[in-house]
Formats: C-alpha cells, sequence, structure tokens
C-alpha cells in the first residue's frame, strides 16, 4: 500500500447526510445532493466531490452509521438551507488511492488502520475519514473507479 502525508487547505463544503450502512447511505446521499448540484451550477475545476464517513460500522449501530456526501463550494457561493455547510478545517491526512468497486473501500480502510497505521508514529485525529472521488460512477465501470482515501492524523 502507497501512502503519503499530505495537508490538505481548509475546505468549505455543501453536505447532505444518510444513516445506515455506508453501501445504502452512500448512494441516498449521492441521490439526494447530486440534483441540488446540477441546479445551482457550481461545478468548476477545482470542484471536490467528498464522501466523510464519521462511524465505525463494527461497533455503531446499523441506524445510527452517519455518511455526509459533499461537494467543494466556489468562493462567495452562499448555498440554500437545503445542505448543511461545514468548514472541513486544515489538517494532515494519510492518503492512498484505491482504483476499484466502492463495495472495497472497507478493505482499504482497514488495511490503512491495521498494516499502516500502527507503524506510522501517528494516530488518528478526531475527525471523521474522507473520501474523494475522482470518478464518475454513472459513466466509469466499477473496475475503473478511482477514490482517494484521507485518514485525517494527529502525532502522538
Amino acid at each position: 500500500m502507497n501512502v503519503k502525508i499530505e495537508r490538505l487547505p481548509l475546505l468549505r463544503v455543501a453536505t447532505v447526510r444518510a444513516y445506515g450502512p455506508y453501501e445504502k447511505s452512500g448512494p441516498e446521499a449521492w441521490q439526494m445532493l447530486t440534483p441540488w448540484i446540477a441546479r445551482h451550477n457550481i461545478l468548476t475545476a477545482k470542484t471536490m466531490f467528498l464522501g466523510f464517513c464519521h462511524d465505525d460500522p463494527n461497533i455503531t449501530a446499523s441506524g445510527r452509521i452517519r455518511y455526509d456526501a459533499a461537494v467543494t463550494l466556489p468562493e462567495g457561493f452562499i448555498p440554500d438551507d437545503f445542505v448543511h455547510t461545514v468548514e472541513v478545517p486544515s489538517l494532515e491526512y494519510a492518503v492512498t488511492v484505491h482504483k476499484g468497486p466502492y463495495a472495497t473501500l472497507s478493505h482499504v480502510w482497514a488495511s490503512l488502520f491495521w498494516d499502516w497505521l500502527p507503524g506510522s508514529s501517528r494516530r488518528p485525529a478526531d475527525a471523521p475519514l474522507m473520501e474523494q472521488y475522482l470518478s464518475d460512477p454513472y459513466l466509469d465501470s466499477e473496475e475503473d473507479l478511482v477514490t482517494r482515501l484521507y485518514l485525517p492524523l494527529t502525532t502522538i
């Protein structure tokens, strides 16, 4: 696994939350957010499509698992009340890239936590896990989906 440490700048995003297992809540949240994005014509060359995974499904009850679909907002854009506006703080992240189906992302997260993290002299920060979706799941095959995974870090 190739892991790099990166610091992201503060990000201002619009989010929509869904509850349930990630394989269910992820698509539900995007089905709500995607039409909003299209209605507001906010896409630029710098737009990032992000997902925030707030809970560990191994210890959180299925119906309480929180997933936020998110899109970065252009400077000066003021969203309506359909979305929540969130400022994601500038943090250091362990970053790796996954190519393949979204259904296999949990294996990559497990490898980051169980294989990479113990030898890293870092620990997870108190922030949600973040995924950046670099492909279009409506146009690209599952095997060609590219996702950047961001594990928020703090020092020990």
